[in-house]
């Protein structure tokens, strides 16, 4: 009897928290919408409207200005969320270097990475099902080149890093270009908004 009444505790406990977890990602597309906002304003706040004196005249042109996406209404959901769960993981990466010379001090440092850590994670739970499906359906390959664009822009930018010692130069470029992969996860966030509006109004209201 004691082992029942466990089991069926450990089960409605389960679906409890299931039920929040659906509940959560209901809410999702806002919630990412918000922390990529606050992502993109702590990148603007840290890099500022100007570049440094001293990397004035440097040569820091990573020749990244290639977009991922040449129309970002035509974009499949698939690869819109593949390509924002790859930019998080990417950043997050990036963050994770030596960044002594970056300017920022350890605690923002370590905030902005748990922060991109929760989304990670959060994005992962709550699109875990469709980024799989985006893997074995018949439109793997596209979703399959979209990470792999975003890991070749990745890579240019820690190439620099390498190449320029992780200097407070190289950093402000690799800052001023993620922060413009928070203005295309943006849009995809806003693509895809758009795509799950224009599906529930098909699949729930009938429009004559």
């Amino acid at each position: 009897m004691c082992l029942t009444g466990w089991l069926l505790h450990v089960g409605l406990m389960m679906l409890f928290f299931s039920k929040i977890s659906s509940l959560d990602c209901n809410q999702f597309h806002s919630w990412l919408h918000e922390a990529n906002k606050a992502n993109l304003e702590l990148l603007k706040n840290k890099t500022g409207a100007t570049i440094p004196i001293q990397c004035i005249g440097e040569e820091m042109d990573v020749t990244t200005n290639q977009e991922i996406f040449t129309n970002i209404n035509e974009v499949q959901v698939e690869n819109a969320k593949a390509a924002i769960q790859e930019i998080l993981q990417q950043t997050l990466h990036i963050f994770r270097q030596n960044h002594t010379e970056m300017g920022w001090d350890g605690n923002s440092t370590t905030a902005f990475q748990t922060k991109l850590d929760q989304q990670i994670q959060k994005l992962e739970t709550c699109w875990s099902a469709e980024l799989e499906r985006g893997l074995t359906s018949t439109r793997g390959r596209k979703t399959l080149l979209t990470r792999l664009r975003v890991k070749r822009y990745f890579q240019i930018l820690h190439d620099l890093l390498k190449d320029k010692d992780h200097s407070l130069c190289a950093w402000v470029t690799v800052q001023i270009q993620i922060r413009q992969c928070f203005v295309l996860t943006d849009q995809l966030i806003k693509r895809i908004s758009n795509e799950g509006t224009v599906h529930f109004f098909k699949k729930y209201i009938r429009l004559d």
